[in-house]
């Protein structure tokens, strides 16, 4: 059986192939077994580990092998002979996983139920294997109370022809779009009153926009931010509070704590720990992003911000620091920072992540220099895709309590 939103990529796909191309891209029939951080699904054939685009776990599909190695292969599906209860049809016209297709989602063909089982197994497995956890204490995910039309910023590009659209999938070519379900509605409708531009052109919405400024303000809780256009910022409006509420209280700051908040950004968190804390350090490399962090804080005398690579400011730091405020871009730390962490015994570290991989790389080298995962937990700010946002608490082992 073939999906009915399967079947025109089907057949434009089979149209396309030469009979030298079949035999250069063979086709198998496997069965999958577990859904992988990346969005494929993973399966084996002939005892070789087949990692497929398109496909869910418990589903028997035929696949098109599109790059063939020793120890694995990966392939797309192109026909679900057997079709999981959690495959669902995609709301979006432009979603697939062909060379036309948008590459902003990949999840769009799987229930959110699901979604969310998956990335919380997600997460479990990467601590286990690149952790080298046995039993990761990982909590069930945070759904998104949007689950659609989430996204407050977009980054357009243009087709050589100046229309507007997303890049492809592993791929540099844009797929030109009219209509997008995962970002916010006044997003769409400025794309549609600019359908042609010249260049690249990224789109943030808030509360308020001020486009003299080059800024966008968001209210959260009683607070105003300012967000320039080049700083990053959260994307998931309906989430950034519930992601604020719960570094509070992994964090649990004290009123006598001087707290670090590495890759601060424009001061999201450094906002609500500062009333909370005796002292907030923030740290970052973005200049338009210390801007804001300058104007975010103004009105607060013990938060400052240092401009810098985390792993160059983080050294030269004299004070004592009780607790540090991680939120890494997708590389994650690494080992400079987290050496820096471990040699100021920092007591406790709450680490924001956005790539369960390098999250669990990380989480291993702080535990080999006597730090304790107490938990992580996984919050869902990009549903439709396979990125996962978690926050973990890790404390020195020798003062951890479970």
């Amino acid at each position: 059986m073939t999906t009915d939103w399967y079947t025109p990529r089907l057949r434009l796909y089979n149209q396309g192939m030469s009979s030298s191309e079949r035999s250069v891209h063979p086709e198998i029939t496997l069965r999958l077994d577990t859904m992988t951080y990346g969005g494929e699904a993973l399966g084996r054939h002939d005892g070789k580990a087949i990692f497929v685009t398109g496909g869910l776990p418990g589903e028997m599909v035929r696949v098109v092998i599109a790059d063939d190695r020793t120890r694995f292969a990966r392939g797309r599906v192109i026909d679900v002979i057997e079709p999981s209860p959690d495959r669902i049809t995609p709301r979006c016209p432009h979603f697939g996983f062909d060379a036309a297709s948008c590459g902003g989602c990949q999840w769009q063909h799987i229930a959110y139920a699901a979604q969310l089982r998956y990335k919380t197994t997600i997460v479990r497995e990467q601590l286990q294997r690149l952790g080298r956890l046995t039993d990761p204490p990982v909590r069930d995910i945070i759904p998104s109370p949007a689950v659609w039309q989430y996204r407050n910023h977009a980054q357009f590009h243009a087709t050589p022809d100046g229309r507007l659209g997303f890049q492809a999938a592993h791929s540099q070519r844009v797929v030109a779009i009219d209509e997008c379900h995962i970002v916010e509605p006044r997003l769409i409708d400025w794309l549609r009153s600019n359908e042609r531009v010249a260049d690249r052109r990224s789109v943030r919405y808030g509360n308020m926009l001020d486009r003299l400024r080059g800024a966008t303000t968001f209210r959260l809780k009683d607070a105003t931010l300012r967000v320039s256009d080049e700083s990053f910022f959260q994307i998931n409006t309906a989430l950034i509070e519930t992601l604020i509420d719960q570094v509070l209280i992994i964090c649990d700051p004290q009123p006598t704590d001087t707290i670090l908040d590495a890759y601060c950004g424009v001061g999201l968190f450094s906002r609500f720990l500062v009333p909370r804390a005796d002292r907030v350090i923030g740290v970052e490399s973005s200049a338009s992003a210390v801007r804001d962090f300058r104007v975010n804080l103004a009105d607060f005398e013990r938060a400052e911000i240092r401009q810098g690579l985390v792993e160059q400011v983080l050294p030269q730091l004299k004070l004592p620091l009780h607790a540090a405020v991680m939120d890494p871009p997708r590389r994650g730390c690494g080992p400079r920072v987290i050496e820096a962490v471990v040699a100021r015994q920092i007591d406790r570290m709450v680490y924001i992540s956005c790539d369960p991989a390098t999250l669990a790389r990380d989480v291993r080298q702080l535990i080999a220099g006597g730090y304790q995962l107490i938990a992580a937990q996984p919050i869902d700010l990009f549903p439709h895709t396979y990125h996962i946002e978690t926050i973990a608490l890790l404390r020195r082992a020798d003062r951890a309590i479970l």
